[in-house]
């Protein structure tokens, strides 16, 4: 029945977008998931959280795809499978990486702590802080501890010196972007940097062209949804953020994964009666 020629190669946002912000829950999407997987349509997670993170997510929610994590700095071939108990799991070799060392980034943020800016990250807090400040629960908290790209900082200061501190990144080759709850302190990558190096490599694997979808619902998915052929903002608390591109985006009307929900089976009915009036770039 469908005869759309190129496959879709959906890349999604969590924290706020596939999981709700308040409980993490992802099951308002369920129905969407089911058809992607259905299709063999991969669900590429582009996130800011962790490799552990998202790990045991993709087990969870039984997705068996790459993903990229800590806001586009490396990109991992599918999570190794684990048991229900494990905490987390083995960190494997990534396929490519884009972002800077932790290491570095921690360097670079001691020489401006000093410098007298304000902030507090997650190298400054214990379990049950990060817990406080995240609302994860203790074996989420111990694996949202493991990075190895970035660093998530609440920005205690004034926006000029913000302004400032973030001129001081660029010039030391990092960058920061703000999420729906913290400022990422991480190399000269993003989300969309990422989409388009796995959209390469993808449609090397299978010898074909693919349109790529992306949903998101903060300004640090803004780089994402602007490499998509089809860019799907997630209602959230604040206005939807602008692009520049002007065709093929969308809003939903409900939050979370429920909009997820919403605006992917829209696209996917689009798709299934050949109205989908786009062709992969």
């Amino acid at each position: 029945m469908n005869q759309t020629k190129q496959p879709l190669l959906i890349f999604t946002d969590m924290d706020g977008t596939l999981l709700d912000h308040n409980n993490y829950s992802w099951d308002a999407a369920n129905g969407a998931l089911n058809e992607l997987a259905e299709k063999q349509f991969p669900v590429i997670c582009n996130t800011s959280k962790t490799f552990a993170e998202v790990a045991q997510l993709h087990q969870d929610i039984g997705l068996d795809c790459p993903f990229i994590v800590e806001n586009g700095s490396a990109i991992y071939p599918p999570a190794p499978k684990c048991s229900n108990n494990q905490e987390s799991v083995a960190h494997s070799k990534n396929l490519h990486q884009i972002g800077s060392s932790r290491q570095t980034i921690l360097q670079k943020l001691s020489t401006l702590r000093q410098q007298g800016f304000k902030f507090s990250g997650f190298s400054d807090w214990n379990n049950e802080q990060i817990i406080q400040h995240t609302g994860l629960n203790l074996t989420q908290a111990k694996q949202s501890a493991q990075r190895y790209y970035s660093e998530p900082l609440i920005w205690q200061d004034t926006d000029e010196q913000k302004l400032k501190f973030i001129q001081h990144l660029q010039s030391s080759g990092l960058t920061a972007l703000q999420g729906g709850r913290f400022l990422s302190v991480q190399g000269q990558c993003n989300k969309g940097l990422a989409l388009n190096w796995y959209k390469n490599y993808y449609e090397n694997q299978i010898k074909q062209k693919v349109i790529t979808v992306a949903l998101g619902d903060s300004e640090n998915d803004i780089a994402m949804l602007e490499a998509a052929d089809i860019s799907i903002w997630i209602k959230s608390n604040k206005a939807f953020p602008q692009l520049q591109k002007t065709t093929q985006v969308y809003h939903s009307s409900k939050f979370g994964p429920a909009g997820w929900q919403e605006t992917m089976a829209h696209i996917l009915h689009l798709y299934n009666t050949n109205q989908l009036n786009i062709q992969a770039q």
